[in-house]
């Protein structure tokens, strides 16, 4: 994983980082809170907080020149410097999976914060993540799983949308878990072992099949609703069983009994991310990390709907490969 490199159609190769930086990156990710871990070619500024919003990090790899913002709240400065340099590693460890297909780009947020409720200001066009801080500035467990094992994913999220495509669910979760995995590994890797085995877990312990093809959204249970609307609202329910009253611009609070769908049932949503990545490791088996990054760089490259046709139409033609078997 930290030797290898590949080349894409009309790509520069770009090598892995070597193992110096592997272990510099291992070690600044689990620095204690308190703590500013140096690591050559990331740059950490501290930049001013824009009216309105809170102070943040310039974050930067240097050599890819892909940056990104932590932001911190005043109880949780110190936990930010604390994994700034983890976040820029990821930066350089994410180009190197893409083979620099995304340089000098800005990429997903981070917010250490120890307000639960944190909501960015409504000017904020880039996604930011919240990191959970404790309440005398130490760095919660969630809040540690949330910067090395959910924002490498996340960005690469980021990168499948930064033309504005969107992709079935199975395509994106299973490319993200396909190269996020390595970055995990890479820079916490007992984390990364647990993380993996959980999800393994839950795959063997299915007990229906996970249909990736049919894998979609959260849906919310009409009573959850009903109970939150005003009578007039309810009225209306009642007499037509077809109507839902309008979502915008209110408060709703919904919990975990009032979801249905796929997300209703976590242990099955995550047997379905590994049987996304799977999908993913196989075709790289078959095929070549070359060729199916060329496949999700040409079906992301564009703004709009990425319907499963046409994904399936071009795994076809570039690869040779029919897919609805793999996604059953």
């Amino acid at each position: 994983m930290l030797t290898a490199s590949f080349a894409m159609a009309g790509m520069v190769v770009h090598p892995l980082p070597e193992m110096k930086f592997v272990a510099e990156a291992r070690v600044a990710c689990a620095a204690p809170v308190g703590k500013r871990p140096k690591i050559k070619g990331i740059r950490i500024e501290r930049v001013i907080a824009s009216a309105g919003d809170l102070p943040k990090l310039r974050i930067t790899d240097v050599e890819s020149g892909g940056w990104m913002y932590a932001y911190y709240d005043a109880t949780s400065e110190r936990a930010a410097w604390a994994r700034a340099a983890c976040l820029g590693a990821q930066l350089r460890l994410l180009d190197a999976e893409l083979s620099g297909a995304r340089r000098s780009a800005q990429w997903y947020g981070a917010v250490f914060a120890a307000v639960a409720a944190y909501v960015p200001p409504a000017s904020e066009t880039v996604t930011r993540w919240h990191v959970p801080i404790r309440s005398d500035g130490a760095l919660l467990e969630e809040g540690q799983d949330m910067v090395v094992l959910t924002m490498p994913h996340e960005q690469l999220h980021g990168f499948q949308m930064r033309a504005g495509a969107q992709g079935p669910r199975w395509f994106s979760e299973g490319h993200a878990e396909w190269l996020s995995r390595s970055v995990k590994q890479a820079i916490a890797p007992a984390a990364a072992q647990k993380d993996a085995l959980g999800y393994e877990a839950d795959l063997a312990a299915a007990t229906m099949p996970v249909a990736l093809e049919s894998w979609g959204g959260l849906k919310i249970k009409r009573e959850a609703i009903f109970r939150q609307v005003s009578k007039e609202e309810r009225r209306k329910m009642e007499a037509d069983l077809r109507y839902y009253p309008p979502m915008n611009a209110r408060s709703f609070k919904f919990g975990p009994n009032d979801l249905t769908g796929d997300e209703s049932d976590p242990s099955f949503n995550r047997a379905r991310y590994e049987a996304a990545w799977r999908t993913f490791r196989d075709l790289e088996a078959a095929h070549g990390k070359a060729a199916v990054q060329r496949w999700v760089m040409n079906l992301t490259s564009q703004a709009g709907s990425v319907p499963a046709t046409r994904i399936k139409e071009e795994a076809q033609s570039q690869m040779g490969e029919d897919l609805s078997a793999r996604l059953k």
